[in-house]
């Protein structure tokens, strides 16, 4: 679906933006784009799109190649949805918004097209209202459904979840979730990307790492180094660890999560192993046993 090789981008100003950055996905894969402020993640999206060039390496989207010449051709197969929906929504009601970028390239069936990407985003209802008077969540919705609507072999998404309330971000995170379509999605938001994506790639002007959300979560150094902070249910893991409870993966989805506690649960007592876990830190850091843990040492040497 995309193959980035040794892709380099400077800005007129000198800056160097992407330095030697490669990159394979797979048709279908969902990949989180991941790293500090001033990383490069918008000028990668921008520049698989097509907006930014000339550029180093080699990049090809769908078995073409891009360049200056061909950036019209290589962005049908692309959806590029901006961070802020207002650089993207414009026009007097949400279904001739959805409409505008499938009618600007000439395509067919336009009202199906227009009613299918309502229906995929849950936003029929909103079909005739002003864009301008939704909430920043609904925005987001029509600038994806917009997108849609040009049926793109792949969404490149920047900061989707940015902006949005909890239950706007939780539903959004649902939507990607259960789209079949293959993605690309710059993000700061660890959390959501961990519900999202097959893949995570840590990139700040090179790409630093490429893995499993697992693999990211467990480098702590590289999350330091990104400026990033470990999703919820890791962190909690980490502190059951401390306290006694070791895990056999480390969770990043609520599934995993649920599934590692019920192990805990049924592999014995909570409660005294919990006791135990404190109790070995304590001795661990003053070098004095707990009675509790000497007695227990005594009937194992019996």
């Amino acid at each position: 679906m995309l193959e980035a090789e040794s892709v380099g981008f400077v800005y007129e100003d000198g800056t160097v933006a992407l330095d030697k950055v490669s990159l394979v996905m797979e048709e279908g894969e969902k990949v989180a784009l991941v790293g500090p402020n001033g990383a490069g993640k918008s000028t990668l999206l921008h520049l698989i799109a097509g907006f930014r060039t000339p550029f180093s390496g080699k990049v090809v989207v769908s078995g073409k190649s891009l360049d200056s010449s061909s950036a019209d051709l290589v962005r049908r197969d692309l959806g590029l949805v901006f961070q802020d929906p207002d650089d993207q929504v414009f026009m007097p009601t949400v279904e001739e918004d959805v409409a505008f970028g499938p009618r600007n390239l000439g395509l067919d069936d336009i009202d199906r097209r227009v009613t299918d990407a309502l229906k995929s985003t849950g936003i029929e209802d909103l079909a005739r209202r002003r864009p301008h008077r939704l909430s920043h969540g609904m925005k987001k919705r029509v600038a994806i459904a917009g997108v849609l609507a040009m049926d793109p072999k792949m969404l490149l998404l920047d900061e989707p979840t940015s902006g949005l309330d909890p239950r706007a971000r939780k539903d959004l995170v649902r939507l990607l979730k259960e789209m079949d379509r293959t993605m690309l999605i710059a993000t700061h938001d660890l959390e959501a990307a961990s519900e999202i994506v097959d893949r995570v790639v840590v990139l700040n002007v090179g790409i630093v790492m490429q893995g499993t959300m697992a693999e990211l979560v467990a480098a702590r150094d590289v999350l330091e180094s990104a400026g990033l902070e470990m999703p919820p249910l890791p962190r909690l893991f980490r502190l059951l660890e401390a306290r006694g409870f070791p895990t056999n993966e480390m969770p990043v989805s609520m599934e995993q999560a649920v599934a590692e506690l019920s192990k805990v649960i049924e592999g014995g007592d909570v409660r005294v192993r919990a006791h135990r876990g404190v109790q070995e830190r304590k001795r661990a850091e003053t070098g004095v046993p707990h009675p509790d843990l000497e007695i227990d040492r005594r009937k194992a040497q019996n």
